[in-house]
């Protein structure tokens, strides 16, 4: 082992010995560059399905909150007495509202302590025995609590998964009276799982804490209902770890490939949810690394092609060493010996020694040249004492003129002549010659030369082979489908492959160095600052870990205006990096065309009701700290149906895309917003703004649409088609919530209508 830690003495083994060691170091860093590459794929990976899972996580929470908050309020209501058929209407009134209210409700039920339903918000449910629902058996079995019981999912009557929730109503005596509860339509969350999904082999699911598994979408083929909790799977270990959120890489089911899987457990704290919910993300390892083993062969084959190349340079170099080696001991043999000896060596030497000759009046002979004239030449010695014309016939055409211009140039500054040039021998073809010589002035004005010419054809083209290897080296980076540039320490751009050009197109003249480059790139000031600092880190990261440059995102603007989302990352080596560009554009663009897809109606291009709800309990929470007063104004096109009817449901989109386009035109604030609520309904949440105002921009809307001047001739209230508007404006507290302030907007909308259309009533 020392031995081999040892460099040989022998010079040529030594320069083996150190390439050896530097092809080993060189392949070590390649090791590590792409075992850090893997860490960061996966890490990056990990990070981005915990973040999505944590987005369902926190939806799914919201939603299981206004659902308990609205049981809530039904609790009290029961509480206050369902003596009468008045008090039972009242009590379904509030459950059909509130049903309406959440989307994810298909029925709020309540059941007396035998399970029979006493009142719902789906009439036909009244007095039906549900006493052998497994949810209530469960209930039952509990007794009094102020838990929120999350059931079983169960295949309904209806079609679908129903999920149910349900809250114990206490008895006279304070034991188990019954139970209130809400069935959700499972279906109402696939669109939540749909819009987390930003890859098409992306698996997301929602399952019950037991194990049962109800939605999933990204596996093809496969059903609901499925049990997760066996041994081994992921969500059993997610369960046996008794964390909220954990990121685990497994098998989510038996005889399925290994997937890294980001699972959350939802069970917020103040709803003391006795079963919880878990929601999953996660995707096949094979496809989150596909890209790093594409990057992985390509590295390996510039690796080799790289000490490919520097081997066969070096052996070529060993080669000439030798080559000059073996010459000099042929001369130093030849200085030991006497004439017999020399002329033996002259003739068993590769090649020819030679004088030449060359007169004033310019004709030219060799005095002397070895018996190698003839391997080199095709003439004997003899042949060429008297003039040297035959040689200089043999001499290619094309290097004729530039070796003659040569020796003209020796002979004039007795410079040394060296020249490589090419012969076409008889019966042989072309080949390389290279030769030396030394000039000597003599008496008379005569020029001698003293030198050495031999054959190099073989050097000659291992050398051509060697450049061949250069340049199918450099094609290949060229090539590759990664943008590339090299910079130097003064940082200037000294190579840039084809994919770079075609990404910015910014031409070698108008961006020589990095500096030129990110003017252009980063034309916004505060970005480019942005972008520099982040590139700094980078750089800085990659000194301090075996010279990798971690890829991050970047917004870069190409030469023709357009802007890409670029990953830019690379290697270090010393005051040189090699940059490596990934357009992440369409990417990007695929993630902004899901959230349009979620949060924004088809036919108007405003919000719809998915993104009005959210913002209308962000707006509430917001508000309730502020102090401020929040307006909502509900909104809905006079005799609709009429117009459908008379005009047909194509220009009936047509007027519900223009009365979009009014209402939105007339708010003004960036903080407004108008959404689709419905069918012709329109709604607009108006935060910071008082009654009055409300109202005032109520009565705006209401002209706005007037002004269109759509024809409706079956209208009863005008010629055109006109809106009625409810107003409701409060400044949030304890005692309100988002779906009451709704419904005084609704109230107020019926009233608009009573009171004859075309009009805005509001109340605070």
């Amino acid at each position: 082992m020392l031995r081999l830690l040892r460099p040989p003495a022998d010079p040529q083994r030594r320069e083996w010995w150190w390439l050896a060691w530097v092809a080993l170091l060189a392949a070590g860093l390649l090791v590590a560059g792409l075992w850090l590459e893997h860490q960061r794929v996966a890490a990056r990976e990990r990070v981005l399905l915990a973040k999505q899972a944590g987005v369902m996580h926190d939806n799914l929470g919201m939603q299981l909150e206004a659902i308990n908050n609205a049981m809530r309020h039904l609790q009290a209501d029961q509480r206050k007495g369902l003596d009468g058929a008045d008090g039972h209407a009242r009590l379904m009134e509030r459950m059909h509202n509130f049903a309406d209210a959440m989307p994810a409700v298909r029925t709020f039920s309540l059941l007396d302590a035998d399970g029979r339903v006493l009142a719902s918000s789906a009439a036909d449910l009244v007095g039906r025995d549900l006493s052998g629902r497994e949810y209530f058996q469960t209930a039952k079995q509990i007794g009094q609590t102020d838990a929120l019981l999350v059931g079983r999912p169960f295949f309904g009557m209806l079609g679908g998964w129903v999920l149910v929730l349900g809250r114990t109503v206490p008895g006279a005596d304070g034991a188990f009276g019954g139970l209130l509860v809400a069935a959700l339509d499972v279906e109402h969350f696939q669109t939540l799982l749909q819009s987390v999904r930003y890859a098409p082999d992306m698996r997301v699911s929602l399952s019950h804490g037991d194990g049962m598994r109800f939605m999933v979408l990204g596996a093809d083929n496969e059903p609901d209902g499925v049990n997760l909790a066996q041994a081994g799977t992921l969500f059993t270990r997610h369960r046996e770890s008794r964390q909220a959120a954990s990121v685990l890489q497994g098998f989510p089911q038996p005889g399925y490939p290994p997937y890294v899987m980001a699972l959350h457990k939802v069970q917020p704290s103040n709803l003391r949810m006795d079963k919880p919910l878990v929601v999953a993300a996660g995707r096949p390892l094979d496809d989150v690394f596909a890209g790093w083993r594409d990057q992985a062969w390509r590295f390996a084959l510039v690796y080799l092609l790289a000490f490919s190349a520097a081997g066969v340079a070096l052996r070529l170099m060993h080669r000439r060493q030798n080559e000059a080696r073996d010459q000099a001991q042929l001369l130093e043999a030849g200085q030991r010996r006497q004439q017999e000896m020399l002329r033996r060596l002259v003739e068993s030497l590769p090649g020819m020694l030679y004088q030449y000759q060359l007169e004033p009046d310019g004709r030219s002979h060799f005095p002397y040249a070895s018996p190698g004239v003839t391997d080199i030449y095709g003439f004997a010695p003899e042949q060429l004492l008297a003039d040297a014309a035959p040689v200089f016939a043999r001499i290619h055409p094309e290097d004729l003129p530039k070796g003659q211009v040569n020796i003209q140039e020796s002979a004039r500054t007795l410079a040394d002549w060296k020249s490589e040039y090419r012969v076409i021998l008889p019966g042989i073809g072309e080949r390389w010659l290279s030769g030396q010589a030394r000039p000597q002035r003599l008496d008379g004005g005569a020029v001698l030369w003293h030198g050495y010419i031999h054959d190099v054809t073989d050097m000659k083209r291992q050398a051509l082979q060697l450049q061949e290897t250069e340049r199918l080296l450099q094609q290949l980076m060229n090539d590759m489908p990664v943008g590339l540039c090299m910079v130097d320490a003064q940082r200037r751009i000294y190579f840039r492959n084809r994919r770079f050009l075609e990404h910015f197109g910014y031409t070698e003249a108008e961006v020589p160095t990095l500096h030129e480059w990110a003017l252009l790139a980063y034309p916004d000031g505060d970005y480019r600052q942005q972008a520099a600092h982040a590139w700094g880190q980078a750089m800085a990261g990659a000194r301090a870990q075996g010279g990798v440059i971690a890829a991050q995102p970047y917004r870069v603007t190409a030469r023709d205006g357009a802007q890409h989302v670029m990953d830019i990352g690379g290697l270090l080596f010393g005051e040189h990096f090699l940059a490596t560009f990934q357009d992440r554009t369409e990417q990007q663009a695929q993630s902004e065309l899901l959230h349009r897809l979620a949060y924004v109606d088809g036919l108007t291009g405003i919000a719809n009701r998915r993104q009005f709800d959210q913002q209308l309990e962000a707006e509430w929470r917001r508000c309730r700290r502020s102090g401020k007063p929040l307006a909502v104004l509900l909104l809905d096109i006079d005799y609709f149906k009429q117009y459908n009817d008379l005009y047909g449901h194509q220009q009936g989109d047509e007027c519900l895309k223009a009365v979009a386009t009014a209402l939105r035109g007339q708010l003004g604030r960036s903080h407004d917003l108008v959404a689709r609520y419905g069918g012709e309904e329109f709604v607009c949440l108006l935060p910071e703004c008082d009654a009055a105002g409300a109202l005032h921009k109520g009565q705006e809307l209401c002209h706005a649409v007037q002004a269109l001047g759509l024809a409706h001739a079956q209208s009863r209230v005008a010629d055109v088609v006109t809106i009625s508007v409810g107003v409701a404006c409060q400044v949030p507290d304890g005692e309100g919530s988002p779906a009451a302030l709704l419904q005084q907007a609704d109230m107020q909308l019926y009233q608009a209508k009573a009171q004859g259309r075309n009009r805005a009533l509001g109340a605070h």
